[in-house]
């Protein structure tokens, strides 16, 4: 697909420069090599080091499951390590009232899945040995840092310090910055974001339940911020806790005895109980959003682009349709070589993404805002609200398809 270009182009290193090299860069790399580009990946940790494919899981839609399924990237044991979401509850803590949503009543098989991020990085790990014939290359850099870039007419010239190799100088035609929330690629190019600090922290843990999950993923709303309960493989559960600042710091004080009772409590001892729990993590809350996805010969995604709430999982199925997007977009029309850094296919993307971001970031932030206020009488109005959304199939499949990226 690209190599035309190539031979009339020979002075580039890659394709693709993307800065960052987790769950989100790891992914696009595979989507963009499986298209037949050149990838080059710069990552400061090396593989067993990755803040991003440590013991979290993460939760997966059912068309994300599906799109890493065509990237090849669920193997046995990545399936077999990942828990089947079949039916979603959600009820306001202390309140009547209960929203359920059903594989069934949605004319799925499956909501969702709940993965182990180390199960992803590890399939990961195993492409690159060598891609499939046909397929384009993806080389890593790390452990290695990015430095800066240059725009000129043709490409971008990439400056990054390899801890083997010192300082190398890269050139791509186009640049990804897949570098998180507090983006270094998005800050040097000067790019606007807007953020909303929630003064929220969640705390994040797996646990055995006292009694089976049944494939039920739980969101429960508290005054401090929502407790999500996801089946997960082997009978336990994964528990992520937002709570509003000094909770948080209170909870991060208690054992794990202490810590498991007040889960359950909060909870309302749906499932209980819980014992067995692992190292818990806790992570500052906030929505940061780029208020332009691209620049010249850039575009920034994943995280980097929109760090969301973790409210309804959203977080990395959003991330995965970025993916889905910019491949779809980099892809030849009619087998002409592309440019993958044509302006005018990046204006493509950043159109094609624009309204699953106001719609996504619309959702998860009223969420929050909805649910965490703590006025008289609103915890039962939030009740009936949530009752009576359930007798509404229309709009409960509407949000399910808001939540799997169909308009």
């Amino acid at each position: 697909m690209t190599r035309d270009l190539d031979d009339r182009l020979p002075d580039f290193d890659a394709d693709v420069m993307i800065v960052g090299g987790g769950m989100v860069g790891g992914v696009l790399a595979r989507a963009l090599a499986a298209d037949g580009w050149s990838v080059e990946v710069v990552e400061p940790r090396r593989p067993d080091e990755s803040a991003s494919f440590d013991r979290r899981l993460t939760a997966v839609a059912d068309a994300g499951w599906q799109y890493l399924d065509t990237l090849g990237l669920v193997d046995a044991p990545q399936a077999a390590a990942a828990e089947r979401i079949r039916e979603v509850r959600v009820f306001d803590r202390g309140h009547f009232g209960l929203t359920r949503i059903t594989a069934r009543s949605a004319g799925v098989e499956v909501l969702g899945y709940v993965m182990p991020n180390r199960a992803l990085g590890e399939r990961l790990e195993s492409l690159l040995d060598g891609p499939p014939a046909g397929e384009g290359r993806v080389r890593y850099h790390r452990p290695a840092r990015y430095r800066q870039h240059a725009t000129d007419a043709d490409g971008v010239s990439v400056e990054i310090h390899h801890d083997d190799d010192g300082t190398l100088t890269r050139r791509a035609r186009l640049v990804v910055a897949a570098d998180g929330a507090e983006s270094a690629v998005r800050e040097r190019a000067d790019m606007a974001v807007t953020r909303r600090e929630y003064d929220q922290v969640a705390t994040v843990a797996t646990a055995m339940p006292a009694r089976a999950h049944g494939g039920v993923a739980y969101e429960c709303f508290t005054t401090g911020g929502p407790l999500a309960v996801l089946p997960a493989a082997g009978g336990r559960v994964s528990l992520v806790w937002v709570a509003r600042r000094a909770e948080a710091e209170r909870l991060a004080g208690l054992d794990d005895a202490a810590f498991a009772e007040a889960v359950d409590e909060a909870f309302g001892h749906r499932l209980g109980g819980f014992s067995g729990l692992s190292p818990r993590g806790q992570y500052p809350l906030t929505l940061v959003t780029t208020n332009e996805p691209v620049a010249d010969r850039l575009v920034v995604l994943g995280n980097a682009a929109h760090a969301l709430h973790p409210v309804a999982g959203q977080g990395f199925n959003l991330c995965l349709r970025d993916i889905r997007d910019l491949a779809r977009v980099l892809r030849a029309d009619r087998g002409a070589p592309v440019d993958p850094g044509d302006p005018a296919r990046l204006e493509r993307y950043r159109s094609l993404r624009a309204a699953d971001y106001r719609r996504t970031i619309g959702l998860t932030d009223g969420l929050v805002r909805g649910f965490s206020l703590d006025l008289p009488g609103l915890g039962h109005l939030r009740g009936g609200t949530l009752s009576f959304f359930d007798g509404l199939l229309p709009l409960k499949n509407r949000l399910v398809r808001a939540t799997r990226g169909i308009a």
